[in-house]
Parts: structure tokens; sequence; C-alpha cells
């Protein structure tokens, strides 16, 4: 005979209530060290130094992570939202507009980046077929003579996709 045994989950402790005060004024740091990094990526992008951008990514994806939890727990106390005083209030929404600003711009540079590198990889595919088509290649003809053929007649074929 089989005994069944049942896990119960243990109750999950809730994150200690913190004022929406305190909870505003994080996600401001937050908000401030990530407009930061974006806009270090953003002169990077500019720049074409993709190793910066790729030191970067790391914290891009922490300080991402962070904003979104504190967003999220911040949602939770929306009515309590109207009663912080108006300074903070102000320096919020401030914030708010600065980082999507700034959060255009660096999208705005990544597609540019992005663009630029593909232009950069379709040329190099070009100039790499055109040079194998551009090749004579030498056959011999049934009597033996040396004949030049381009090599456009070979089966050539590239891979174009990422």
């Amino acid at each position: 005979m089989q005994t069944e045994q049942v896990k119960t989950a243990a109750p999950e402790k809730e994150a200690p209530r913190i004022s929406v005060k305190a909870q505003v004024q994080e996600i401001l740091a937050v908000m401030t060290a990530f407009s930061n990094l974006l806009l270090k990526e953003t002169a990077a992008l500019r720049k074409a130094d993709f190793k910066t951008v790729d030191t970067l990514q790391a914290d891009k994806k922490l300080f991402a992570r962070q904003y979104e939890a504190k967003i999220a727990r911040l949602a939770e106390y929306r009515a309590e939202l109207p009663n912080i005083d108006v300074a903070l209030s102000t320096k919020l929404k401030k914030e708010r507009l600065r980082f999507n600003e700034i959060l255009d711009e660096n999208m705005q540079a990544l597609g540019l980046a992005q663009n630029s590198t593909k232009r950069l990889i379709n040329r190099i595919l070009e100039v790499a077929c055109q040079s194998v088509t551009d090749q004579k290649q030498t056959n011999y003809s049934n009597t033996g003579k040396a004949m030049a053929y381009k090599s456009a007649t070979l089966s050539t074929s590239i891979d174009r996709s990422l």
C-alpha cells in the first residue's frame, strides 16, 4: 500500500510594508541610476564603442528588473499616492519625464546601431559574392586547351540570415 505525502507550501512572507514616500524615493534612486547608465550606453553606441555597450548590459538588466519590481510594488499603494507631498510628487514626475526621454534616445541609438551593423554585413556579403563571381577559373577543353571561365557559372550561395 502506497502512502501519499502532501506537501503544504510554507506561507510566503510578505515584504515589510514601507511608506509610500520611501518607495517613491527608492524608485527615484533607481530611475536616476538607470538613466545615467542609459546615457552612457547611448554615448557608447554613438561612438560605436561596442565593448563599453557590452559591459553595461548586466547592470542594465539589473536596473530594469529593479525598476519593474519597484513600480509593481508602488502600484499596490496607488490609493496612497495622492497623499505624498507636492515636492516629492513633482520630483517623481520630472524624473519620469527625463527617464522616458533618455530611454527614447537610447532606443533610437540602438536602432541606428543595429541598422548600421546590418548595412555593414550586407556590404561585406556583396563584396564577397562579387569577388567570387569575378574570379576566373581555368578549365580544359576536350582537346586539352586551357580555357578561362568566369566562376559565375559555378553555384555560389551565401546564407544572409543573422
